[in-house]
């Protein structure tokens, strides 16, 4: 076989790769969308899409006090009070 093959495939598995990763994502938010559907007035209960630093990406974060977000994943904290 020729190195354009080998070339072709190894980025054939890539996309792929990367395909699945992204499909991954967006079933994670529909679940977690479907679990904000219940009507909470309480800060707790409440998640937004905001920048987490550690992860780099767009990642949710839960309200642990009023305006002090918590980021799902990494477990970082971003404050957003006035100060």
């Amino acid at each position: 076989m020729s190195w354009i093959s080998y070339i072709t495939g190894g980025m054939t598995v890539i996309l792929a790769y990367a395909f699945y990763v992204v499909g991954m994502d967006d079933e994670e938010e529909e679940l977690l969308s479907e679990e904000n559907n219940v009507g909470l007035n309480d800060f707790s209960g409440r998640h937004v899409t905001l920048s987490c630093q550690t992860c780099r990406k767009l990642k949710r974060h839960k309200e642990v006090e009023p305006n002090l977000f918590q980021c799902t994943k990494c477990k970082r904290h971003v404050d957003i009070r006035v100060s």
